[in-house]
């Protein structure tokens, strides 16, 4: 009796797999792929979403199939081939770096599945589609259960990444209460701008065969002083910023957090900060979507479709800043989704409806309110009209401005016109870009110039190099150190920049030369960090291999 019945479970469970499942899975596992890839870094609660939207286009596109084939195991073929067609060009557009338009792109795929689909209404042997099934449904859900396990662990992982132990423990305690000076010769603003992925005049030469020349000689009319040769000593933003900012380097993550939450609040609540807002400056953040807001900033304002959305954090609210909080409806949106895009547009863009992201950008917009995701044009130019109020403030201002340009994806024509982002682009599409957001840099910096009472400083500084649209061979390795500097302060000080010269040392450079600060310069040592976004800490001291760039 027990032997009849595992043989008729074996029979049931046999022909249960041959049941043709899989398009389904095929269409879940892009969704969560990505989801798993950008772990953290998008809107949670939108997932389900994109889930339920692809399951349903599925469900569709099988139903129509079936009634052109009356086969079902011929559906499930046909089904697939127009899910994988759709939900995956986008990841082939950018992987295999097609120099065509994307509208070309986009006819092309349209045409693989027109042909794909023409040939599978052609097979006619059911015998052997059947015996596809079963193969095509097991590797589907194994596929499939390799995701939920990665979200899986990566889930176990964040609830054990808590707070900072400092934290924890009660270290860090309400700012007191401290005077307000207003901007003057002795209290100039102070700017810090990082233009994200801006490499030096020289590199742009050697690799690119464009001359940076027109901006340079712009900056330097304006009172700017080149820093030849500087270098990052990361070749990564978060690293980057938070050695700057800290004026040390970072080796190691002494928390609980993980290395990109750490990174981004020592960014926020930085020691430059800190030692500015004694000397009574208003700490001014402006959010480029990738940092935390400051727990210690006096504004922390972001960017939405209805404008500039004031942002309000205490000390104890770095515990909703990494945990999980509600979207909000008001002006205050929640924390946690200062640092996530939307997933739903991000989905959108590795499909085959690439082509239209950046004309639906409020279609998933569930709040005005909430700010633009990271690589929105939109952000960039918002940001750059916003300086006009902060160079109109009476306060001395020590402001932070993150501007996600020239790095790719690249969104602005050379003049200014959006277009879909390529984030593989050829060295004239960069160009194009870099031509644009230069003329910008110039507004911002013109503004600045105009606007305060006082001369003030302004850093223009970018975190890291970038090989973005590179057209000649270059130790890459090396490239991501090699970035554009200018500093500007005002003529009644001087500075004498140390040669050779890494990012590290700017705020000791600038607090020293105008504040008679006593910082003392850290060690030129330059480290390789790894590759995996999440990882920012994993990297390799590289000083001795690349010392003759420091010379």
């Amino acid at each position: 009796m027990l032997r009849l019945w595992t043989s008729t479970v074996q029979t049931l469970l046999l022909k249960s797999l041959r049941i043709p499942f899989y398009p389904w899975l095929a269409g879940a596992y892009p969704v969560l792929h990505l989801y798993s890839v950008n772990y953290g870094l998008v809107v949670d609660r939108e997932v389900p979403i994109a889930m339920l939207w692809v399951l349903a286009a599925t469900t569709f596109c099988y139903i129509a199939a079936y009634a052109a084939t009356r086969n079902v195991q011929s559906s499930a073929l046909i089904t697939t081939a127009i899910s994988l067609c759709f939900s995956l060009s986008g990841h082939v557009y950018r992987l295999i770096g097609v120099r065509e338009s994307l509208l070309v792109w986009t006819v092309m795929v349209l045409i693989l599945a027109v042909f794909v689909v023409t040939e599978l209404l052609r097979m006619r042997r059911i015998e052997v589609l059947e015996q596809l099934a079963l193969p095509l449904n097991l590797i589907a859900l194994a596929m499939l259960l390799t995701q939920v396990i990665t979200l899986a662990e990566l889930h176990s992982r964040t609830l054990a990444d808590q707070l900072p132990r400092s934290i924890a423990e009660g270290a860090v305690v309400a700012q007191e209460t401290r005077p307000t000076v207003h901007d003057s010769s002795s209290r100039p603003d102070i700017y810090f701008i990082v233009p994200d992925g801006y490499p030096s005049d020289a590199w742009l030469r050697s690799a690119m065969n464009f001359d940076n020349g027109t901006f340079t000689e712009a900056l330097q009319a304006r009172g700017f002083v080149i820093v030849p040769h500087a270098q990052s000593n990361y070749g990564g933003t978060l690293a980057s910023l938070a050695s700057v900012l800290n004026m040390r380097h970072y080796n190691s993550n002494p928390t609980n957090l993980s290395d990109v939450d750490y990174l981004r609040l020592e960014i926020s609540d930085s020691e430059v900060a800190r030692y500015l807002l004694q000397l009574g400056y208003t700490y001014v953040h402006l959010l480029s979507g990738y940092l935390f807001p400051s727990p210690i900033a006096d504004i922390n304002r972001d960017f939405s479709a209805d404008g500039p959305v004031e942002v309000s954090i205490e000390h104890d609210d770095i515990r909703v800043a990494i945990g999980e909080t509600a979207l909000s409806t008001g002006a205050e949106t929640s924390l946690r989704y200062f640092h996530q895009q939307s997933f739903l547009n991000l989905f959108i863009e590795t499909t085959l409806f690439e082509i239209f992201a950046n004309h639906w950008p409020s279609l998933f917009q569930i709040d005005n309110r909430r700010p633009y995701d990271v690589d929105s044009p939109h952000r960039f130019l918002d940001t750059i009209d916003e300086i006009n109020r902060i160079a109109a403030m009476p306060e001395a201002t020590f402001t932070l401005i993150h501007l996600l340009k020239p790095h790719k994806p690249v969104t602005f024509d050379a003049d200014g016109r959006i277009v879909n982002k390529l984030y593989k682009p050829t060295r004239n599409e960069h160009l194009d870009e870099l031509k644009f957001v230069n003329t910008e840099f110039l507004d911002l910096i013109d503004t600045i110039l105009e606007g305060g009472q006082h001369q003030p400083v302004i850093i223009f500084q970018a975190d890291h190099g970038s090989t973005d649209g590179a057209v000649r061979a270059a130790d890459y390795r090396r490239i991501h150190f090699d970035v554009y500097s200018a500093y500007y302060i005002p003529d009644q000080y001087s500075m004498e920049i140390p040669q050779p010269h890494t990012t590290i040392n700017t705020f000791p450079l600038i607090l020293n030369s105008v504040f008679n600060a006593n910082f003392e310069y850290s060690e030129n040592r330059l480290y390789e960090v790894s590759k995996t976004t999440s990882e920012p800490l994993h990297q390799m001291d590289v000083t001795e291999s690349f010392a003759n760039w420091l010379n």
